[in-house]
């Protein structure tokens, strides 16, 4: 694998976590004989986490039936602090310390499970949609918007020529001139918002089911970490590609796994459902 895929892997895996946990929350229903600290044993979380993650006074107390929710968690590497963090995951570095039984001056260790508290009150994100759109001057086709079984508007981020990435990040590069505008592939919220340096300012974007969708070669970005948007959501603008040849979209997915799906198969596999 070329060394600059294991370098923006390391994005990827600071989006997902422990490959061992969940990379989002999850639930668990308890059941017969099952207690609090069965359950935290079986989700391989500290029981206070469980009970402070659920806001459960009492551990001793859960009903058969009762639906746990288990936080994400993550493994911190090397030069990760609770800043990084808790800017990446979108949530207040206090709730990130509170949960984590932490001291706001702790130093973290490689291999330590920090787990996420949740990102916010869902009923009011903040959402990046407010940006003005311009009306389009190109024809529209029928790759700009497909329309899964679900009902979920997947549309293509750029308007321009593309083909295959390859020896770099799979995925695909779009061809543009600077200052285009790149829209969201899809409905998800901001996970990264920040300069790398191969790919001019990426912007890393999940969506409900995991999905990870990365748009780099933009010289400004439009949204912030933590912000939620709508397919078709203008999140950045392109710039010159760092590694030459004018302004380039480079736009890759990656499924809640870590592995890398081609693009053209998602989008094709998208259209037919």
């Amino acid at each position: 694998m070329p060394s600059r895929v294991v370098q923006l892997s390391c994005l990827f895996l600071l989006v997902l976590g422990a490959a061992a946990l969940p990379a989002a929350d999850s639930q668990y229903t308890v059941k017969e004989g099952e207690t609090l600290f069965s359950v935290a044993r079986r989700a391989q979380v500290p029981v206070d986490v469980l009970s402070a993650f659920n806001g459960l006074a009492d551990a001793g107390k859960v009903k058969v039936g009762a639906v746990i929710r288990v936080p994400a968690a993550y493994t911190v590497k090397k030069g990760d602090t609770l800043y990084g963090i808790a800017r990446v995951f979108g949530v207040p570095v206090a709730k990130l310390l509170e949960l984590n039984k932490l001291a706001q001056n702790a130093r973290l260790k490689v291999g330590e499970r920090i787990f996420i508290p949740q990102s916010g009150d869902a009923a009011a994100p903040r959402v990046a949609d407010s940006v003005q759109k311009p009306a389009r001057t190109d024809t529209p086709t029928a790759m700009d918007a497909v329309t899964p079984r679900a009902g979920t508007i997947v549309v293509w981020p750029h308007a321009g020529k593309h083909e295959p990435d390859n020896g770099k990040i799979p995925g695909l590069v779009f061809f543009g001139a600077p200052g285009d505008l790149v829209r969201s592939a899809t409905a998800g919220e901001v996970k990264w918002a920040a300069t790398y340096w191969t790919r001019g300012k990426v912007v890393i974007i999940k969506s409900v089911d995991g999905t990870l969708f990365t748009y780099g070669g933009n010289a400004e970005l439009l949204v912030n970490v933590g912000d939620r948007v709508s397919p078709g959501t203008d999140i950045a603008k392109l710039g010159e590609s760092p590694q030459g040849g004018g302004a380039k979209l480079y736009f890759s997915i990656s499924d809640g796994s870590g592995r890398v799906v081609d693009p053209e198969k998602f989008f094709s596999a998208k259209s037919s459902s």
